[in-house]
């Protein structure tokens, strides 16, 4: 079996690309659900975006300050490692569609 502390390491390095994809500069979270902050206050379609918060209205909303708010309940820390890399697979699948579209 792989050490707790590899699998770790190989954890942040997936949310590390992920965020690098994602144009993601801070990503903080936490029990109640992750912030991101984007690099320069700019995601690469501002449209994809604006489809996945109204997708998930409710959930995910944009904050005057640029910051991109998701809500979860991750008291639990492995269903927070999993919501979290699943949010930045979103993220990054969005940033990387052609602008417009919602990358999904």
């Amino acid at each position: 079996p792989i050490p707790n502390e590899v699998e770790n390491l190989l954890e942040a390095i997936t949310l590390k690309g992920l965020c690098r994809d994602a144009g993601v500069e801070k990503l903080d979270a936490g029990p109640k659900g992750a912030v991101v902050t984007f690099r320069d206050n700019n995601f690469s379609n501002p449209a994809g975006l604006v489809a996945f918060i109204t997708k998930e209205s409710g959930t995910v909303k944009l904050r005057p300050d640029h910051k991109l708010v998701y809500r979860r309940d991750w008291t639990d820390a492995n269903k927070r490692s999993v919501g979290v890399r699943r949010f930045m697979r979103n993220l990054s699948a969005i940033a990387a569609a052609p602008e417009g579209s919602a990358g999904e």
